[in-house]
């Protein structure tokens, strides 16, 4: 038996979002019997319109199709007020499809999991799980919440709640912070790919087998990356080295008070330039560029400045040939 754990998919009917749904490509090509969504399916937690939710009921109904068993967890996002009446609920009535609204032990693939759906007031939730018991004698546990000590996507260390209520629960694997990690005895799987600006994580889900005992590994699927671009003129985007094609952007635009008046042209020039690389630009901000952010700027990694190392970045980013660079080289020269 191998079961494929991911969570935290935050999916929407926005346009921008629709790289979201193509977790589900990825997973119907990856060899798996059992799939488990560790809360947070959709982004709003209530109020969906019909498309977005025929386009998740038609992605789960073709998971039992194939056969898969898919286990879902309720997360923070996907109840508003009453947590016993979570949105996707009636997901129970599909086949092959099991919504955990309420903390329960299974045993699949001759391991024994917990699931532990996101709770206001955890602790005593788990409690009540474990009174009269030393231990919950499982393998795995799986939960939606954020413990003490773990790191949001922009540093910040969380306070959350104590992991050590959750001993004796055998491998904690818990949805609810994007960026992957272990703080103590639980392991954050982490969102399967960007879900904001800025994020830098490597998105990945955990794969885990009985074989010999329970072991785990870890799936890195293909993804976008949603990237924020601070750039001092429009030509810029061609050489920095961070996007690939297909990557959405931000970008933001530092301009002396003097050079206002050419917004308006290097605006036209960015959407250009992120058309022909085949970046999606989502979003354009103008900036003063101060004393103190031309300092801050000093600290960041340089964009490439000559003609020359121009180049050389370009050939890099877009893998020319040496001998058509030796050709561009000679013709820079000219």
């Amino acid at each position: 038996m191998r079961a494929i754990i991911t969570g935290d998919l935050h999916l929407t009917s926005r346009k921008d979002d629709a790289y979201r749904f193509k977790v589900f490509d990825y997973l119907y090509t990856v060899p798996f019997d059992v799939l488990v969504i560790l809360g947070d399916l959709c982004d709003a937690k209530d109020c969906h319109p019909g498309s977005l939710v025929n386009k998740v009921v038609d992605s789960m109904m073709r998971f039992a199709e194939m056969g898969k068993e898919i286990h879902l967890l309720r997360g923070n996002h996907d109840y508003s007020g009453d947590p016993d009446c979570p949105f996707f609920l009636f997901l129970r009535s599909c086949p092959n499809c099991y919504y955990h609204n309420t903390a329960q032990i299974w045993e699949i693939g001759n391991i024994r999991w917990s699931f532990f759906p996101h709770s206001r007031t955890p602790e005593h939730y788990w409690a009540d799980m474990r009174r009269g018991k030393k231990d919950l004698g499982v393998d795995v546990t799986l939960c939606h919440q954020t413990f003490s000590g773990a790191f949001s996507e922009s540093g910040k260390k969380l306070a959350g709640c104590d992991a050590t209520a959750l001993a004796g629960a055998g491998k904690i694997f818990s949805g609810d912070v994007h960026v992957p990690q272990a703080v103590g005895p639980v392991e954050y799987v982490g969102a399967p790919y960007p879900i904001d600006f800025g994020d830098a994580y490597e998105p990945s889900m955990v794969a885990v087998e009985n074989g010999n005992g329970c072991s785990w590994s870890y799936l890195y699927p293909p993804s976008i990356r949603k990237l924020v671009l601070r750039i001092n003129d429009p030509e810029e985007i061609e050489f920095a080295p961070a996007w690939r094609e297909g990557d959405q952007v931000k970008v933001v635009l530092t301009l002396k008070r003097r050079d206002f008046g050419s917004w308006e042209s290097h605006r036209r020039r960015i959407k250009l330039l992120c058309d022909r690389n085949h970046l999606t630009l989502c979003g354009l901000e103008l900036q003063e560029r101060t004393r103190q952010r031309i300092e801050l700027s000093r600290g960041c990694s340089a964009l490439p400045t000559s003609h020359e190392d121009q180049f050389k970045a370009y050939c890099e980013h877009a893998g020319i040939d040496e001998s058509d660079a030796r050709v561009g080289r000679k013709l820079l020269g000219a």
